[in-house]
């Protein structure tokens, strides 16, 4: 349909109108042959079926008579009718009794059964077969051949006058088309060379002629209004360009000493980051050196001067080195927590199934020992995040678990919800709610927000095996870190339920 596209609109609308004058003509030209060809098929079998039914009664009695001579000449009086090519009359019992043929070439087979009631157009004749009856009783029966030829004759001539006409109409219609379109489309050619003056050559002053009142007219005005408009605005931009250029320069000047500032920012922010690390690094260590030696000379002393010291000189010593492995953990803890917050993530596709997996694996040993029944159940997501980080969430997040667990059965669930999951904590309209729960000691409600401090403890520093209480808020720094939040439910004496979101980018 493309080169119908390319077409002008003179041919196309000459095109159209002959088209649908055309198709109009064809159509109803054809139904009038056809309906006429039909009529006509009609009228003829009316007639001979007449005919056919009146030599039949006229040869009624001569059948009964066994009379086949008079017969004979009742069956020539067919040849008035000079379509009518052959007549054959069978007696009651189906046998040949008398026949009319208009010349000796014409053959005497019949193409039906003469025994049934029939009228038939086959070849080029029509074949009729029908009864004779006397007094309402059957005593043979009449078959009539009829030629058709004059009737196609006569539908082929109706054919030529037909197509004749048809050629006709459309000349007529092809001429008128012309005519017409040069009203109509002669603005829309005008129209489309000036969009091509104005397009191809920027040239704004074209303008389209139409004095008509109908839509090309008003499309024409439209067209030289929106010209005038164009150029109006061309010369108020002209105005404001030379004002606007001088601005550009100014800003451009401003901004490339902006920039400048930047990048010296940021290189001495940089540089502060790369110092603040070698810091924390060179504190922790100098802090430790001391702790350190603290730790060794009270291992020295209470092996040196086993002998001399009381119980409670060795308690002494014992809580001298525990206070400096809690130092020393602390100093860790806190430079753990630094290098959290500045260190760039590794987002990449991540199957947490695997994640979880190497957290069991490395918690083996531990579970074990503590006869923890780990529950998982449905197969986790795939997201986009740093897994090394979320190793630590989950390890975290399952040691805490086992930790604070005085129960005889004990179990974690590792688990996560989708939206319209969550109830009211519902946080993550379009991804995932990781949770960890577990049926251990539970948090009062009190304490549920301190837990993510660093160093808060609820309990006494030996008990549940000790810790900085520093976990959980690594675990609430990486979460915020990947985009997410962080939250807790728990009932006292009966479990806590930690759920995290990664809003960096949910992948399946």
């Amino acid at each position: 349909m493309r080169p119908l596209r390319d077409l002008s609109i003179r041919v196309k609308l000459t095109g159209s109108l002959v088209a649908v004058v055309s198709i109009v003509l064809l159509l109803s030209t054809v139904a009038g042959l056809i309906e006429q060809h039909r009529s006509a098929k009609v009228a003829m079998v009316a007639q001979f079926t007449v005919l056919a039914v009146t030599l039949g009664e006229a040869s009624s009695s001569t059948i009964l008579f066994d009379d086949r001579q008079t017969c004979a000449e009742v069956l020539a009086s067919a040849r008035l009718e000079p379509k009518v090519v052959f007549v054959q009359i069978f007696d009651g019992e189906g046998n040949r009794f008398a026949s009319y043929k208009a010349d000796q070439s014409v053959s005497d087979e019949l193409p039906l059964n003469h025994e049934q009631d029939q009228v038939l157009f086959k070849g080029e004749f029509l074949h009729v077969s029908q009864p004779i009856e006397l007094q309402e009783i059957p005593v043979g029966r009449i078959y009539l051949r009829a030629s058709i030829k004059d009737l196609y004759k006569n539908t082929r001539h109706k054919i030529f006058l037909a197509t004749l006409s048809l050629l006709i109409c459309l000349f007529i219609a092809i001429l008128l088309g012309s005519l017409l379109q040069r009203e109509i489309a002669r603005p829309i050619l005008e129209l489309a060379a000036a969009t091509k003056k104005v397009s191809g050559e920027g040239d704004f002053s074209a303008r389209v002629h139409s004095n008509a009142g109908d839509e090309i007219g008003v499309l024409c005005n439209g067209f030289n209004t929106m010209l005038d408009q164009i150029q109006q605005r061309d010369r108020e931009l002209e105005k404001h360009r030379t004002h606007l250029e001088e601005l550009v320069r100014e800003r451009t000047s401003r901004l490339e000493a902006q920039t400048q500032e930047l990048t010296d920012s940021n290189a001495q922010l940089e540089r502060s980051n790369q110092e603040l690390d070698d810091f924390a690094y060179i504190v922790s260590h100098d802090l430790k050196e001391p702790l350190r030696g603290i730790s060794r000379y009270s291992s020295f002393i209470a092996e040196d001067y086993a002998g001399k010291l009381d119980e409670a000189g060795h308690e002494k010593l014992e809580t001298l080195q525990r206070l400096c492995l809690r130092q020393e953990n602390l100093i860790d803890s806190l430079l753990h927590y630094s290098r959290v917050g500045r260190a760039e993530l590794a987002i990449a596709p991540t199957d947490l199934n695997d994640v979880i997996e190497q957290v069991l694996d490395m918690m083996h040993i531990t579970l074990e020992e503590q006869g923890i029944e780990v529950r998982v159940p449905r197969q986790l997501p795939t997201v986009a995040c740093d897994s090394v980080r979320i190793v630590e969430v989950f390890r975290n997040l399952i040691t805490n678990a086992v930790k604070y667990n005085d129960k005889a059965e004990k179990w974690i669930e590792i688990g996560f919800q989708q939206h319209g999951e969550c109830g009211g904590n519902d946080l993550t309209p379009t991804g995932f709610v990781f949770y960890v729960r577990d049926n251990g000691i539970g948090i009062r409600e009190k304490h549920q927000e301190s837990v993510f401090r660093i160093f808060k403890r609820l309990h006494a520093r030996d008990k549940y095996g000790g810790g900085t209480g520093a976990g959980l808020t690594f675990v609430k720094k990486i979460v915020e870190r990947h985009g997410g939040k962080i939250w807790l439910e728990s009932t006292y004496g009966e479990g806590t339920t930690f759920y995290f979101t990664l809003e960096k980018g949910i992948v399946a």
